[in-house]
This record gives structure tokens, C-alpha cells and sequence, in this order.
């Protein structure tokens, strides 16, 4: 037999005694996760460019490696098929809730903030683009810039007959200094 020959099946034993060595690796679950790959051959001297070199050494040592994944021996191929079905159902239902909130948001919700309110009694119009129909929840929210000390309360109201489909009207009575700005939103509720 030849040296080459001889350093052939040399090489051929260690794959196949590296294979065994990772095969027993992989029935080991209990294992930490790993990433496994055959030694380097003592006879490993590849010429060429870089590139050619590289190639080589995927192509002898990379394309043998494992990796160990415990659990993993524990579910069948069928399984996975299942799993990324699951997965790809679940993906949809997530796009169609994500597409329906979009749309209830572009067709039933209205909000904004009314600014420069003033000193005493008013009534302030707020306008939007229209909602589906005139049924809808109004919450207004008058915003406070600094402490409020002893003084009278104001009072926030919808005003009667106001809803439209396009807009509303606030009462403001007895209104203080402190309170310069309220934001309010619209829900349509049909």
C-alpha cells in the first residue's frame, strides 16, 4: 500500500470516527447546545487564493459539522411541518387583527386638542372628517399648566344636539387661568 493511500484511509477512518463521535453527541439530549466539527487533517495544506483556500476548508472540515440541539431528536419531522403551520395560521390571524385595528382606527376614531381657552364662559366646534354616522362616545379632557388653587370649578359639557357626523360642539363655563388647552377624542360606537 502506498503512503498516499495509507493517509487516504487514515483520513477515512477519522471521518468515520468523528461521525460515530457525533452521532453519540447527538443522542445525547442532555447536553449543552453545541456546535460540532471534525478536526482539521494533519495533512491539511490547501494552495491557491484565499478564496480557493477558504472553499477548501468548508468543503473538508465546515461541511461535516452538527449541531446539537437538545430536545430536538424529540420531535418528528411531521411535527415541525405542524409547528410552522401553527405558526403561519397564527402569523395571519396577527395581519388581519393588525388590519381590522387599522381600519377601525382610519374609520371610527377622532381626536385632537382645542388650544387657547379662555378666561370665563365659551363654546369651542370641533370638526373632523367625517364618522359613519353621528353615534359616538365623545371624552373630552381639560388639560391643567400649573397647581389649581382655591378657585371655582369649570365645567366641560357636550353640547345638546351638537353631534354631527363631522363634528361637535363644547361648553366651557367659569373657566380658570390654569386650564389653557383640552384634548378630547370621538369613538364611533355603531
Amino acid at each position: 500500500m502506498t503512503a498516499q493511500k495509507t493517509i487516504k484511509s487514515v483520513q477515512t477512518l477519522t471521518a468515520a470516527q468523528n461521525d460515530i463521535t457525533t452521532t453519540q453527541s447527538m443522542d445525547n439530549q442532555d447536553s449543552s447546545p453545541a456546535l460540532t466539527f471534525p478536526n482539521v487533517p494533519i495533512d491539511f495544506c490547501p494552495t491557491g487564493n484565499w478564496s480557493e483556500i477558504l472553499q477548501e476548508f468548508i468543503d473538508v472540515v465546515l461541511v461535516n459539522g452538527t449541531i446539537n440541539v437538545p430536545g430536538l431528536g424529540d420531535v418528528t419531522p411531521e411535527q415541525i411541518v405542524q409547528i410552522n403551520e401553527t405558526l403561519a395560521d397564527q402569523q395571519n390571524e396577527i395581519d388581519a387583527i393588525e388590519t381590522r385595528v387599522t381600519s377601525l382606527e382610519d374609520d371610527s376614531i377622532r381626536f385632537g386638542t382645542i388650544t387657547g381657552i379662555v378666561i370665563g364662559d365659551s363654546i369651542r366646534t370641533i370638526t373632523f372628517a367625517a364618522l359613519p354616522s353621528a353615534s359616538y362616545g365623545v371624552s373630552i379632557t381639560p388639560i391643567c399648566d400649573a397647581t389649581i388653587g382655591a378657585s371655582a370649578t369649570p365645567l366641560f359639557a357636550l353640547v345638546a344636539s351638537s353631534q354631527t357626523t363631522t363634528g361637535f360642539s363644547i361648553r366651557i363655563e367659569n373657566n380658570i387661568s390654569q386650564i389653557t388647552s383640552v384634548n378630547w377624542m370621538a369613538v364611533h360606537t355603531s
